[in-house]
């Protein structure tokens, strides 16, 4: 599972592409199949693309755009507002809404399996980033108001709070699918997904990256 960690920076290799992303890839394709694979693939792509269209919207430069084992990072130059960012958080959801909407209208126009379970990965693929924890878009989004209305200091604070929920909600639902007949581990992997990408904002991030006001 994609994410994104939405930073201001200047680099200089413009895409990289990490062999534990390559690595999640093969595993990815040797457990679901090339075809489902492809429809994952499509469906971040499109994700990712709403992120770019924006960021280029707000006239942020991207310096580097990173695809790892944990997720997708897009590094810009551009220190941006908080209405800015919160509307650059969201972008990605909403191609992937988009996405959704208009595969599930295909599918049912024309038929195809292919357009339909691209539908349903997408809507998927875009609710588990609306999850409010730090380090998806629905929790920077947060964060952006959060840090509007009552400053940096309180967004970090209701953000660790959030962090620590959706983790604990995360681990107990994936054990739930887990004991399911016919269980699946893919909710214990985004449990674990969320548990290091906090953990690591919580322990090496500082409690704003964005503009003011």
């Amino acid at each position: 599972m994609l994410t994104h960690n939405i930073m201001y920076t200047e680099m200089s290799r413009k895409v990289n592409i990490t062999s534990g992303f390559l690595l999640l890839l093969i595993a990815v394709t040797v457990l679901a199949g090339p075809r489902r694979t492809l429809i994952v693939v499509v469906a971040a792509a499109v994700h990712e693309l709403g992120h770019l269209i924006a960021l280029r919207a707000l006239g942020a430069r991207v310096e580097r755009f990173s695809l790892a084992g944990a997720g997708a990072r897009i590094v810009f130059t551009k220190r941006l507002s908080y209405p800015a960012e919160m509307a650059a958080a969201l972008s990605g959801p909403l191609a992937g809404a988009m996405l959704t909407g208009l595969s599930l209208w295909a599918g049912r126009r024309w038929g195809g399996d292919f357009l339909l379970e691209l539908a349903a990965v997408s809507a998927l693929y875009t609710a588990v980033n609306l999850v409010p924890a730090s380090v998806t878009d629905g929790g920077r989004a947060l964060e952006a108001v959060v840090s509007l209305l009552f400053g940096p200091d309180a967004a970090w604070g209701v953000g660790l709070a959030l962090d620590i929920l959706c983790v604990t909600a995360a681990f107990i639902g994936g054990c739930a699918l887990l004991f399911r007949p016919a269980g699946s581990a893919a909710g214990l992997f985004y449990a674990v997904f969320l548990l290091n990408g906090c953990c690591k904002k919580r322990r090496f991030g500082v409690k704003s990256k964005m503009g003011h006001g």
